[in-house]
């Protein structure tokens, strides 16, 4: 079981994204002196709006600004529960940032990918209906619907599903209604025309249809990668 945090990111009004790339690389430097750490990806947000014609447009999308996400590898759970954000992000850079989301995750490599830079990248999170459980929210999520997407989406390069096991918000574990998100889905594909005719494809429909069954809210987010 490979388990990673995913740090969520945003930036006070009037802050240069020089200056928040900077913050980023400086949280890349000290999250690398955590204990069980792996490896670090930047993920910075260049689009946020909900796309057409990709089944998300019945989905509404949520509140939760985010201008970044930092994907943390760590040996085990108790790794990524202990690196603090206090460490990884100083005083400075909370002056510029507003508190920093955190969700500890247990990744499910469905389709893997070589190489994540160069190609289009599309990050989902996910929010289940509230008549779904958290364990029936993963059987359909990680075993059914992941067993579907490599045979339904023509042109996909990688897929990965992180399931949420616990949520933190300036450092402090919070509970589900503070941060209600449950899954976080990366998607990858040659371009966004690739990405599109995945989604428009008569075998995505299975699908598509399925997500209805365990996913209440979609909040998309097209990717640079660093």
């Amino acid at each position: 079981m490979m388990i990673a945090r995913i740090d969520l990111f945003n930036k006070k009004d009037g802050v240069s994204s020089d200056n928040f790339r900077k913050h980023l690389d400086e949280h890349e430097v000290n999250m690398s002196q955590m204990d069980g750490f792996q490896k670090y990806a930047q993920n910075y947000v260049v689009e946020s709006t909900q796309p057409s014609g990709l089944g998300n447009e019945d989905y509404p999308r949520s509140s939760e600004r985010v201008e970044a996400f930092s994907k943390v590898w760590f040996d085990d759970q108790p790794s990524a529960e202990k690196a603090s954000n206090s460490n990884a992000i100083d005083a400075l850079n909370r002056s510029d940032m507003g508190d920093l989301k955190s969700v500890v995750t247990k990744q499910n490599i469905v389709i893997p990918t070589a190489e994540d830079k160069g190609i289009y990248k599309m990050m989902q999170v996910l929010k289940r209906p509230a008549d779904v459980s958290p364990e029936k929210f993963e059987y359909e999520w990680c075993k059914v619907h992941a067993e579907m997407v490599p045979h339904t989406f023509p042109g996909v390069l990688g897929y990965t599903q992180n399931l949420v096991l616990n949520r933190r918000i300036a450092d402090k574990s919070v509970p589900y209604e503070e941060l209600p998100i449950d899954g976080i889905v990366e998607f990858w594909f040659k371009d966004k025309e690739s990405m599109d005719a995945a989604f428009s494809a008569p075998t995505a429909i299975k699908a598509i249809d399925h997500a209805r069954v365990f996913i209440d809210e979609i909040s998309t987010f097209t990717i640079e990668s660093h």
